[in-house]
């Protein structure tokens, strides 16, 4: 099982010996691991006056309003307070975290596209202060970049991948948006293993997160809607498989992209849609990634609304009202390359998320470099990427950090793969 503390001291092993020593009244040390919005930091302060509880706040101004967040620490004799190796006395997480501050984070409500304007596309600075008997004794500017710094993206239309010569692209409209490439910035020169993200439409852990994040550590995506055309009803549109198939085509024949080397990512409920094309073209899709989703392909209600349509025909789709064990889990066991899916043992949203995750492990069987991973005390949005303080707010404090700790290992899990995936 996932636990935060693993994490935890893994954070510790890193910023341990990095701040400075010696007098100079209260400061913070701040250990970072890279600028952008979610690379690490190791959040401590020194010199403060020991045995008086020290009052912790961090607050960033957005155009939404203000962002959030305080803990109470006790100060030891050394007057040193890292929160990565200590308990807080009161705050929105139960255990040691260095970055505790960052994600558990509160502000106004806001929408998917308000949501992704922030925290991917603005950077902000978040100001640190430390309280002792009410007066304000050292306080710190942290700036982060936006998620989206290093990265470059554009429109695919449909003209692009009929520019191919795909048969499969002969049906769509040559203005029609497809979807997006997004690439990091320079563009390496060399080949690389490269996403598709099949974009589920329920919030989250949108593509724009997860695209960004690959992006971000030198991988090409592609971010391809799940439910077309835009606007319509959340669920109310299925996805060809001919649309996916002339994107694979016209992504694997990018100069970037290493076409033996294509992997699928599927956000929210689009997760099974992405491991029903690992299965069902194994020789063109080297691996997949998914969390808390199922494992086989279900309809979209119980009246049968399907997910994916082929040639104009709806492809079968399990009821969602079935049990997992009368219901047929996809062939796992065909994906030729890396297997990862994760699941939140304390979900709520999806309480059965881990029983499908089990079940595809199952049907998979052992195969090199796959991972399952089990969170322990997480929730449902485990793929949203760290330090984001999404989806967290209305948690428990020890699920919320649970959850975190899950997003870290997942997110280390993924790009892990992908980088293991570079040919020489």
């Amino acid at each position: 099982m996932l636990r935060a503390s693993v994490l935890v001291v893994l954070l510790a092993l890193l910023v341990s010996g990095c701040a400075p020593t010696g007098g100079g009244g209260a400061r913070f040390v701040l250990s970072r691991f890279g600028d952008g919005i979610t690379e690490p930091v190791g959040i401590q302060v020194a010199g403060l006056q020991p045995g008086e509880p020290v009052v912790l706040t961090a607050r960033a101004h957005t155009a939404a309003g203000w962002w959030s967040s305080r803990a109470v620490y006790a100060v030891p004799p050394s007057g040193r307070v890292q929160l990565w190796t200590e308990e807080p006395l009161a705050a929105p997480y139960a255990q040691p975290d260095g970055s505790g501050l960052l994600w558990s984070m509160t502000g106004p409500s806001l929408s998917q596209q308000q949501l992704e304007e922030q925290w991917v596309f603005r950077g902000l600075n978040i100001r640190f202060s430390a309280e002792q008997e009410g007066r304000m004794v050292a306080s710190d500017v942290l700036h982060r970049a936006p998620l989206a710094a290093g990265t470059v993206a554009r429109d695919v239309t449909g003209s692009d991948l009929q520019a191919t010569g795909d048969p499969e692209a002969s049906g769509l409209a040559p203005t029609a948006r497809v979807g997006t490439l997004i690439d990091s910035n320079p563009t390496p020169v060399n080949l690389r293993p490269g996403v598709i993200i099949i974009d589920g439409d329920d919030g989250g852990a949108s593509g724009a997160f997860a695209a960004r994040m690959i992006a971000t550590a030198g991988f090409p995506v592609f971010v391809l809607p799940a439910f077309v055309p835009a606007g319509r009803i959340p669920g109310s549109a299925a996805l060809s498989v001919e649309t996916f198939d002339a994107v694979l085509t016209w992504f694997a024949s990018l100069p970037v992209v290493d076409e033996g080397r294509v992997f699928v990512y599927g956000t929210g409920r689009a997760s099974s849609l992405a491991l029903w094309f690992a299965a069902n073209d194994p020789y063109r899709i080297h691996g997949a990634f998914a969390a808390a989703g199922a494992t086989a392909l279900q309809c979209t209600s119980a009246a049968g609304s399907p997910l994916l349509i082929e040639h104009g025909r709806a492809l079968p789709c399990a009821n969602p009202e079935r049990t997992i064990a009368g219901t047929d889990i996809l062939p796992l066991q065909r994906i030729s390359g890396p297997l990862v899916l994760a699941c939140g043992l304390a979900d709520r949203l999806l309480p059965t998320a881990c029983d499908w995750t089990r079940a595809g492990e199952e049907v998979r069987g052992r195969a090199d470099g796959d991972a399952f991973l089990y969170a322990d005390g997480a929730g449902h949005d485990i793929t949203t990427p760290p330090q984001l303080p999404i989806g967290l707010s209305d948690l428990p404090p020890a699920t919320a950090q649970a959850t975190e700790a899950a997003r870290v290992a997942f997110w280390q899990t993924v790009i892990a793969k992908l980088t293991g995936a570079i040919r020489p």
